[in-house]
């Protein structure tokens, strides 16, 4: 069986920082949904750009290497960054505007009419991904989401084939 994986990256790790890693653990993850008989095609993984503080040299300096070296440790995971620039805007809570949905929607359906996987593992709770799941659906492409149930969509649930939780699975990798 062919898999394609996509991951939301910042609630993930989010997530996996509230459970006590100190990153996504990226590789044990694709480790886990490569288990038996499944070939893992290809990893998809947003990767927020943060807008520095300010603009001074440092700052702008300071936030290009961390996002350098942050894609580098992905990239040596084995998966494909996908850059999401995050914008000021004074009409966010966060003060922040970014584009990691529809980026993220745009590539996995890009890269999964291309190579055609069996199956989607999407690390996502958005209910923004539904539409996608149900095109990938009609493509014969089905969709297992994993999510925190706390924080998954009913759209997103329903248009799923499966869903897995994320918290239990983050949990086996610190076994």
């Amino acid at each position: 069986m062919k898999k394609l994986i996509a991951i939301d990256l910042l609630p993930a790790e989010r997530r996996a920082k509230e459970l006590g890693f100190p990153y996504f653990p990226l590789k044990g993850f694709v480790d886990l949904c490569s288990a038996g008989e499944v070939d893992v095609i290809e990893v998809l993984c947003t990767l927020q750009r943060r807008v520095p503080d300010n603009d001074s040299a440092e700052a702008v300096a300071q936030v290009s290497q961390q996002f350098e070296a942050k894609r580098h440790a992905l990239e040596m995971n084995g998966a494909r960054i996908i850059e999401c620039p995050a914008k000021r805007s004074p009409n966010s809570t966060s003060g922040y505007k970014q584009s990691d949905d529809q980026r993220l929607m745009i590539t996995t359906m890009a890269v999964a009419m291309k190579l055609r996987p069996d199956f989607l593992t999407l690390v996502a709770a958005d209910g923004d991904y539904a539409p996608m799941v149900e095109e990938l659906r009609k493509e014969g492409i089905r969709t297992e989401v994993v999510a925190s149930p706390t924080m998954l969509a009913t759209d997103l649930k329903r248009t799923a084939v499966n869903v897995a939780d994320l918290d239990e699975l983050l949990r086996s990798l610190q076994s």
